[in-house]
């Protein structure tokens, strides 16, 4: 009898050797932050990844201490104390919650965890064990998901449309549209239909970036993408809208999972942005422009010149340096207003000279630049001069009392240089001859 006693009492020794040794087993291998505090809230036991959560580096640093030992914020460590507190006064296990934590460098985390009163045999509290796994990724992703959803079902007053697609199975979910400012957009029940009449409704033809980006979504590139971590994709492009009209619209992809049935999900908007985008364009019109004479102005003129001549460099161009004669006289004689007002005649006159895609600009005072982009023969450029010399005379006879008179000198791309500084040179030299030969005149510059 007794060596039966003995055997069973060295059976439950090996038992309990037996599950201690897989318990500290499990702390060390798992990748779980696991704990177990006494009901007195001192830690007896702590996972690797638990000692790397609260900036510890050993374990020795944590068991025997309180919340309010290990942690440097006194807000945290109460919060974690009134848990447990509430925990063995209701004496339910709290499972599965999503609690809010840092990791060892303080970046914000989200885990999910379950607390569970331990008990002796005759239904003692013991103390806790806590488990909780890191679940930022799919918190994260859960509510990236319920942020779309919401998007969908609520649009927003500029958004003419937006579907959900499940990209795995390659279908809409559902799909909504309603008017922005007259306008509608129609969509369709398949996503292929939808990107067939996104393709046929891009407003510019040479708008290639537009349609690559409607001719790249597939199935395969957006699985490819989602698989890579993408979060959106966005796309600024004119749209013809059902009316005729064409607006300025924003097509954006969010990418979100599915997280019940794991699927690659999209939620694909179509949204209004006419209006900034109107705006933008204005102001970066107004920045290039000179303010008094509506042609470009220094900075501008000279880019635009040097970008021709680099991309059209298998053509001929002339440059048109024009300088006005005796401005300073009417200026003296009848008043810088008068002044601005023969400047401003003048550069609507070289204007409606010249072709809608030739550079004219003002490049300061009373001088003035002009491109005359890919001239067919030389002789096209002679002919172009005399017309721009009697436009110029016609000008200045309004102001007859003021003595003036406009010379100018040309340069030819490439036969008088290949860069904008060499065809500067040549135009001003020829310009300079004009005016010593007598002023009122053109000359060509010199091979």
């Amino acid at each position: 009898m007794y060596r039966e006693i003995f055997a069973k009492q060295n059976q439950s020794e090996k038992a309990h050797s037996f599950l201690l040794s897989a318990f500290q087993a499990l702390l060390k291998n798992t990748e779980d932050m696991i704990f177990v505090k006494t009901v007195d809230g001192i830690y007896a036991a702590v996972s690797q990844p638990f000692v790397r959560m609260v900036g510890k580096q050993d374990a020795a640093e944590i068991i025997g201490h309180t919340d309010f030992e290990i942690f440097e914020s006194a807000e945290l460590a109460k919060r974690y104390t009134d848990d447990d507190r509430r925990l063995f006064e209701t004496d339910t296990d709290l499972v599965d919650y999503i609690e809010p934590l840092n990791d060892d460098k303080g970046h914000p985390r989200y885990s999910r965890t379950s607390k569970y009163i331990l008990h002796d045999s005759t239904g003692e509290q013991l103390g806790i064990m806590g488990i909780s796994r890191d679940v930022t990724s799919e918190y994260l992703s859960w509510q990236r998901y319920q942020q779309e959803l919401r998007y969908l079902f609520e649009l927003p007053e500029d958004t003419y449309a937006a579907l959900f697609m499940d990209i795995t199975e390659w279908r809409v979910i559902r799909h909504q549209s309603h008017d922005v400012g007259g306008h509608v957009i129609t969509l369709h029940g398949t996503i292929d239909e939808f990107l067939e009449n996104a393709r046929s409704c891009i407003a510019d033809p040479n708008d290639t970036r537009a349609k690559q980006f409607f001719r790249s979504v597939t199935r395969e590139t957006m699985l490819e993408l989602c698989g890579d971590g993408a979060r959106d994709l966005t796309l600024e492009y004119q749209r013809r809208m059902p009316s005729g009209a064409v607006m300025w619209t924003q097509a954006h992809i969010s990418f979100v999972v599915d997280p019940e049935t794991g699927h690659s999900c999209a939620v694909w908007s179509l949204r209004d942005i006419h209006a900034r985008k109107q705006e933008a364009e204005e102001l970066q019109r107004a920045a290039e422009l000179d303010e008094m004479t509506g042609l470009f102005n220094r900075a501008t003129t000279i880019r635009k010149i040097r970008r021709e001549i680099v991309e059209r460099s298998d053509a001929q161009h002339a440059l048109f340096m024009i300088d006005v004669d005796n401005f300073k006289t009417i200026n003296d004689t009848r008043g810088h207003q008068t002044g601005d007002e023969f400047l401003v005649t003048m550069a609507q006159g070289l204007k409606k000279c010249f072709r809608e895609g030739d550079v004219v600009g003002r490049i300061g005072g009373d001088e003035f630049f002009i491109l005359m982009k890919n001239i067919p023969h030389p002789v096209a450029v002679l002919e172009k001069a005399e017309t721009l010399l009697n436009v110029c005379r016609m000008i200045c006879e309004h102001y007859e009392s003021a003595d003036l008179s406009v010379s100018f000198g040309i340069s030819l791309f490439p036969a008088n240089g290949s860069t904008f500084e060499a065809l500067y040179e040549s135009a001003d030299n020829a310009l300079y001859r004009a005016k010593a030969l007598g002023k009122n005149r053109f000359s060509l510059a010199e091979e």
